[in-house]
């Protein structure tokens, strides 16, 4: 009963704070017009107040048919207002309790979405953009039959990128100030390992090249020759390659550039 009680005093105080708040939705409507009000904000994309209205009718009336709906709408208002760690949390918690909505395979896209409009530039850590992929995985993998598929897959192909990315800048920096062939190479791998299709390919097909060269790795830098060469042979990290080998091919000013 204590327990009970106190939920009530702080649903109480919720709705005190949301009545009293200039910006928040109204704390006198019933809980079919508090949907609709927050339905309104949400199609005059005004996200956050939106997001603060369905989340005040959920409080209101916990066991009403749209509840679900709210909880979905809520999730994307922060997400659309630009607070992704406010979106993954309600994203979350759907999935969580309501693994048999309809919109539970919504909300699991949604925690995949969210992850990745959190995930920052490449130079910092990239946990978010991890997380981004686990959960469209999971989404797949939950939910095998779902409209969505798509759209995870686009979103993953992203994901995976931007990881590629990462590991090739990382690989780059033992390569060039460090020195570390052996640590390179463990980066450029798992660069390739992620399907690199980025701008950098080349480049990182180089630095693995010539890392593997200088470990005397000679059959698995054969292998990555025969790969620039075949997909790139027109680049410059090719050219590079065979300047590498044969010195005289380089250009007659002897201008051989190093890679970026």
């Amino acid at each position: 009963m204590a327990r009970d009680a106190l939920r009530t005093a702080l649903a109480a105080t919720v709705l005190m704070l949301a009545g009293c708040s200039s910006s928040g939705p109204p704390g006198d409507l019933e809980p079919p017009d508090l949907f609709q009000w927050a339905q309104d904000r949400f199609d005059a994309e005004e996200y956050r107040r939106a997001a603060e209205g369905f989340l005040a009718f959920m409080v209101r009336d916990p066991l009403n048919p749209l509840v679900d709906s709210a909880q979905y709408l809520a999730a994307e208002g922060q997400l659309r207002a630009g607070n992704e760690l406010d979106a993954v949390e309600e994203f979350r918690r759907m999935a969580t309790n309501r693994p048999n909505s309809p919109l539970a395979d919504d909300a699991q896209l949604g925690l995949c979405r969210a992850y990745l409009a959190a995930s920052p530039r490449v130079t910092l850590s990239q946990e978010f953009t991890r997380r981004a992929l686990e959960e469209c995985q999971r989404l797949l993998q939950f939910f095998p039959t779902t409209p969505f598929r798509e759209q995870a897959e686009g979103l993953m192909v992203d994901a995976r990128a931007k990881l590629a990315e990462k590991s090739y800048e990382i690989g780059k920096y033992y390569q060039d100030r460090r020195r570390l062939a052996e640590s390179a190479i463990v980066y450029f791998e798992k660069s390739l390992a992620e399907e690199s299709t980025g701008e950098f390919l080349p480049d990182l097909l180089l630095r693995l090249y010539r890392s593997y060269r200088v470990v005397g790795y000679e059959t698995e830098a054969g292998v990555i020759r025969g790969r620039l060469l075949s997909e790139f042979p027109d680049s410059e990290e090719a050219r590079l390659l065979l300047a590498d080998e044969d010195p005289a091919a380089a250009d007659p000013a002897g201008d051989v550039e190093s890679p970026r």
